[in-house]
């Protein structure tokens, strides 16, 4: 479910609503203000997204570099260039490292619900159950 509703308020009100009615599903919702990012975890929402945040991280980037803000800006574009993509391992992946996933550049694996990012040991040798978190080219449009 994703929930968009204009009021801070608003939204965790509905993500309390949704989540009682439905435990186990996935629940995004965009928070504007910060105060209320945790508000919204305990309500029970899955993915907390603040614009204001991600603006900043934009903002920031582009201090380090401009091609930084390019690239962040163009990954969360709708028709970007690359998108990412989350995936469960394949069994021919098993036993293999992250590094070496043909469908795109793997950037994280996910193993009992705690992060690995791609330098971990973790991320060294794949396991049936880990997800997969990745930067794939966006498949042109028709």
């Amino acid at each position: 479910m994703i929930i968009s509703a204009g009021r801070d308020d608003t939204s965790i009100l509905i993500v309390l609503t949704a989540r009682s009615l439905a435990p186990d599903l996935p629940i995004s919702v965009v928070i504007r203000s910060e105060d209320n990012e945790a508000l919204a975890r305990q309500a029970g929402a899955t993915t907390v997204i603040n614009p204001v945040s991600f603006a900043g991280l934009l903002l920031a980037g582009s201090t380090q570099g401009s091609h930084i803000a390019e690239y962040m800006a163009d990954l969360a574009a709708a028709d970007g260039r690359v998108a990412l993509n989350e995936r469960p391992v394949t069994a021919e992946e098993i036993g293999r490292p992250l590094s070496s996933i043909a469908t795109g550049l793997g950037l994280r694996i996910y193993r009992d619900g705690k992060p690995h990012g791609a330098w971990d040991d973790a991320a060294s040798e794949l396991r049936a159950g880990d997800v997969i978190v990745e930067i794939k080219p966006r498949r042109p449009r028709p």
